[in-house]
C-alpha cells in the first residue's frame, strides 16, 4: 500500500497596506456601543482593537493627537486614552492609541474576545 504525500498549498492572504493596526479589530454591537470622548464631543466607535479605533468626525485632521476617555460596554469601564489620527478618509478617522494603560488595553482585548465569542454563538 502506498500513501500519497499531500501537496502543500501556498496561500497568500491579501493585506491592506493602509492597515496600521497590528491587532484584530471588531465592530461593536450597536445596542451596546463603545463611546470615545474627545475635545468635548462623544463619538460611537465603528471598530476597535487593542491598539486603536475608528470613528466618524470632520473635526480631526490626519496627524491630530487628542486625549480623552473611552467607554467599553462589557463592564461599563471608562478609562483615559490618547489617540493619533493616522489616516483620514472623508469623515472616517482611523486612530492609534498613543497612550493607554495596560489594564485598559487588556480590557479592550477581553471585550474584543467577548464580542467574537458572541458572534460565533449567534451564527
Amino acid at each position: 500500500m502506498f500513501l500519497k504525500k499531500k501537496k502543500k498549498l501556498d496561500i497568500e492572504v491579501p493585506g491592506d497596506e493602509q492597515d496600521f493596526r497590528g491587532a484584530f479589530r471588531i465592530k461593536p454591537d450597536p445596542t451596546r456601543p463603545v463611546i470615545i470622548n474627545l475635545a468635548g464631543n462623544s463619538y460611537h466607535v465603528i471598530n476597535i482593537s487593542g491598539t486603536g479605533c475608528c470613528f466618524r468626525s470632520h473635526n480631526f485632521p490626519q496627524g491630530y493627537q487628542a486625549s480623552g476617555t473611552i467607554r467599553i460596554p462589557s463592564d461599563d469601564i471608562i478609562f483615559p486614552v490618547t489617540i493619533a489620527v493616522v489616516s483620514k478618509q472623508r469623515d472616517l478617522c482611523r486612530c492609534h492609541f498613543t497612550k493607554i494603560e495596560q489594564k485598559a488595553e487588556d480590557a479592550i482585548h477581553a471585550y474584543v474576545l467577548e464580542v467574537q465569542k458572541n458572534s460565533i454563538r449567534n451564527h
